[in-house]
């Protein structure tokens, strides 16, 4: 009975602890008592969770790093933005400028050999032929004169002195009772070969009609005048003519003829308007001026445009284009009341501007400024040679150089 009971208490003994064992595995308060196999898989849950918490770490410490990266390229960005617009803005502004300004041609305009010039230049050639043709024709009579004196110098030799050349050719009219000698048929002989010399019929009458050589001083007192004639005084009035106001009127008709070969040069010269070199003369002369003006309240300044050229060296195309935009051609107020055709100095309506006693002066005091000021290096406007540059200065806004590059182009073409 005692092996018996003793069996069951070891089977309760076996049961109780089996059943403590499952308990502790169950239990998390005896987690500690788990066996190793268990432990282990808790470790690499562990370790393998660790790294984790890691992560998160420098994740945000990567997002720190991160944000301020996206701060830098914000600003970066937004300048990079700004700059892309206010480029955009300089293009826009650059467009709306070049649709508002008139675009300034470069094109340089010459004008040799035209239509006008050629008229001019033959048209002074026959001038001048034809003032050769009368130096020709005084010469011939010069020369006529010349062979007349010789001719009466032969005829005088026979008289020793002037009074007797004055007895001698003291003549009447031959009558009836007129006695005719040898030495009146040898005068008459030597008026006859005067006559045919110098074609006179004149001569030739009075050689037929008349005696000479004084008989009786007391007898040619109570002659009429009109049965008298002094031949002395008759040939050196009509033969020996003075040439010296010949010779005068040769050398005028020459200087005439060499101010007219000038001219001639001058046309041929070739007419010239460059935008890009207001500097570089135009050659136009006064008639080329009165042709470009003509029609317009310009005209009568033809010759100062001209004149501010050859003084001051300034493109006078280029000057009449400045008159013609500033003026509306000569018949703006400023023009009418002030003399000033150029609008210099009339930045607003209550701007004084150039005021001269004439539209000349008022030309050549804008031509003397551009000069100085506006077309020479170092003047306090220079920016270069070109209406352009002039224009940088001179007028407010874009518009004005096309404008009159547009009025110089338009002028240029009368010239065809």
């Amino acid at each position: 009975m005692k092996k018996v009971g003793d069996d069951k208490l070891r089977r309760k003994v076996v049961s109780f602890l089996l059943v403590t064992l499952m308990m502790a595995t169950i239990t998390p308060v005896h987690a500690d008592e788990v066996s190793e196999p268990t432990t282990a898989a808790t470790e690499v849950t562990t370790t393998e969770t660790k790294p984790t918490t890691t992560e998160k770490k420098e994740t945000t410490h990567h997002k720190k790093k991160t944000v301020k990266k996206d701060k830098k390229t914000k600003k970066k960005n937004t300048k990079k933005d700004g700059k892309k617009k206010s480029k955009q803005k300089e293009k826009s502004k650059k467009k709306e400028n070049k649709k508002s300004t008139i675009p300034m041609p470069k094109r340089a305009v010459k004008k040799k050999g035209c239509d006008t010039v050629q008229k001019k230049i033959v048209k002074m050639q026959s001038k001048i032929k034809k003032l050769q043709k009368e130096q020709k024709n005084i010469r011939k009579e010069i020369k006529k004169e010349n062979n007349k004196k010789e001719a009466l110098q032969r005829f005088y030799q026979q008289y020793p002195t002037e009074r007797e050349a004055t007895m001698k050719l003291r003549g009447q009219k031959i009558t009836p009772l007129t006695k005719i000698s040898e030495e009146d048929d040898a005068l008459r002989n030597r008026l006859f070969s005067l006559a045919n010399t110098f074609h006179d019929d004149q001569l030739r009458k009075i050689a037929s009609e008349y005696v000479f050589g004084v008989r009786d001083l007391n007898f040619e007192d109570l002659l009429n005048e009109d049965d008298t004639i002094d031949l002395n005084t008759y040939l050196k009035g009509k033969y020996i003519a003075p040439t010296q106001n010949m010779q005068i009127g040769i050398k005028n008709k020459d200087q005439e003829i060499q101010k007219l070969k000038k001219q001639i040069k001058e046309e041929k010269k070739t007419r010239f308007f460059d935008p890009k070199n207001v500097n570089s003369i135009s050659n136009i002369t006064v008639d080329d001026a009165k042709k470009m003006l003509s029609g317009t309240q310009l005209y009568p300044e033809a010759e100062a445009f001209v004149k501010a050229e050859r003084i001051h060296h300034v493109n006078a195309v280029f000057l009449m284009g400045i008159a013609a935009h500033e003026s509306a051609w000569g018949t703006s107020r400023r023009a009418r009341e002030d003399n000033n055709l150029t609008g210099y100095g009339v930045y607003s309506d209550s701007a004084k501007g150039i005021n001269k006693p004439s539209k000349e002066e008022g030309l050549l005091a804008t031509a003397e400024t551009l000069h100085e000021r506006y077309l020479t290096p170092g003047g306090s406007y220079y920016e270069g040679t070109s209406v352009a540059d002039v224009n940088k200065h001179y007028c407010v806004g874009n518009e004005w150089a096309g404008a009159v590059v547009g009025y110089a182009y338009q002028l240029m073409n009368k010239l065809n």
